[in-house]
């Protein structure tokens, strides 16, 4: 900040919250991701007005490109995980029951003359605990609650996102079974708890502590989650002529959760729908990433020199304008649209440099090989699916396939890199089925 450095390397995170006006030069070791992240990371060079100059080092044989490919392919998801995740977000209540008397899968409940009333089902407070949650899917956290938050952000709103909770409840009593039949008589919630429990066989003779998912209970009572998280806590202390003194009982809360609030009685069509929305939202961000990144790359190869001597001395005016025009264009014509129009499908919009000559038969009689050989060794042991084998391919981490774990494995690990994700991930598929 005081210009004694004339050189700073960094990640591109480096200087977003730095006001410094006279940087006099932003080298880029690599391809952006898109084009906004290219201009913001231009944008720190000659805030103060006076000329900057900018550079990018492109790999001769787009290798970047497909480094960065990888990090879109790590957020993506297919249509049987999301359909996972949507019987967890709606599962099914009881409420058309109640209101009519009679199970029903309908939506709506209906009046004495035949109409539709509307939903019966208000809502409902929910928790997933995140870790069994992620390991369960095998998506990253942020990536679920990206898809919650499509779910809340859509014209139906069909979740209402609420703050994170602590969703599982350990309640220990020092006293024994004695203490924990007497909290029961004053506190609702443990009452509640202890009731259910007992229907599904547990017995309390000799049980000094329970174990509960606080939200479930909360539903099951009518009860907003923070007052019967308060409920539970005061049972730790109790007031006397002297003050507070504890009470000999524990209670701790456990597991971080997506907390959320959803109907439980979607019908088969709505669900269907909810689970096209979300899907088509997804694919559709996948296809804008993967554009994105290809007109960004064609951009700046349409511009560059073949050797980096070739304009160290002196700037080319005519290809730095050619480029300037290109990105003015792109926010003009809102670039963001126009990529997902001639994207295509979401194959169809990886380049074609990096897909050359993979689709002859003898790369894809290799692919195959190794597809079949890594369901042999690894089949029994983990649930493979066709996306994890093409992560695993690519050299892409996730939660069930960790980097640290399986980049050991140097015989798959990254094995595929340069044949497209969607052609991998066809294939694998397709070899599951075919070995079941």
């Amino acid at each position: 900040m005081s210009g004694r450095l004339r050189v700073v390397v960094a990640t591109v995170a480096f200087g977003m919250g730095l006001d410094k006006a006279d940087v006099r030069a932003v080298i880029h070791y690599s391809l952006a991701r898109s084009f906004e992240s290219y201009v913001q990371e231009i944008g720190r060079a000659g805030r103060d007005g006076s000329t900057s100059h900018c550079h990018v080092f492109l790999h001769p044989q787009n290798q970047d490109a497909c480094e960065l490919r990888r990090h879109t392919y790590s957020n993506s998801v297919d249509r049987v995980t999301l359909k996972k995740l949507l019987s967890a977000v709606f599962a099914p209540c009881k409420c058309v029951q109640l209101a009519t008397g009679e199970w029903s899968t309908a939506q709506t409940a209906v009046g004495e003359r035949g109409e539709s009333t509307g939903p019966v089902c208000g809502g409902h407070e929910r928790a997933l605990p995140m870790d069994s949650t992620v390991q369960w899917l095998d998506i990253r956290e942020e990536g679920i609650a990206t898809l919650l938050s499509y779910l809340e952000l859509c014209p139906e709103s069909w979740v209402e996102n609420l703050h994170p909770v602590y969703a599982s409840c350990v309640l220990k009593c020092y006293g024994g079974p004695r203490q924990l039949q007497a909290l029961a008589k004053k506190c609702p919630p443990v009452g509640v708890v202890i009731a259910r429990q007992k229907l599904e066989g547990k017995t309390f003779s000799d049980c000094s502590q329970i174990e509960f998912m606080v939200v479930d209970i909360c539903d099951l009572m009518g009860w907003d989650s923070g007052t019967v998280k308060r409920e539970l806590k005061s049972l730790q202390w109790e007031s006397g002529p002297n003050g507070f003194r504890k009470t000999g009982v524990l209670v701790e809360f456990s597991d971080l959760a997506f907390h959320f609030r959803s109907r439980g009685d979607l019908s088969d069509t709505e669900m269907d729908g909810v689970l096209d929305f979300l899907n088509g939202r997804a694919q559709r961000q996948e296809r804008t990433e993967l554009r994105q990144l290809d007109m960004l790359a064609e951009a700046l190869n349409s511009v560059s020199h073949k050797n980096f001597w070739m304009c160290c001395d002196t700037a080319d005016e005519e290809r730095s304008n050619k480029l300037k025009k290109k990105l003015v264009d792109f926010f003009d014509t809102d670039g963001a649209e126009d990529a997902i129009g001639r994207g295509g499908d979401v194959e169809a919009s990886s380049s074609q440099g990096a897909r050359g000559e993979q689709r002859d038969e003898a790369s894809l009689a290799q692919l195959r090989g190794d597809i079949r050989n890594f369901i042999s060794i690894y089949g029994q042991e983990h649930s493979l699916t066709g996306r994890a084998i093409a992560r695993i391919l690519h050299g892409i981490a996730s939660p069930c396939f960790p980097a640290d774990v399986w980049g050991r494995v140097r015989r798959f690990w990254r094995a595929h890199l340069h044949t497209d994700f969607n052609i991998v991930l066809k294939e694998a598929t397709n070899l599951i089925v075919a070995m079941r």
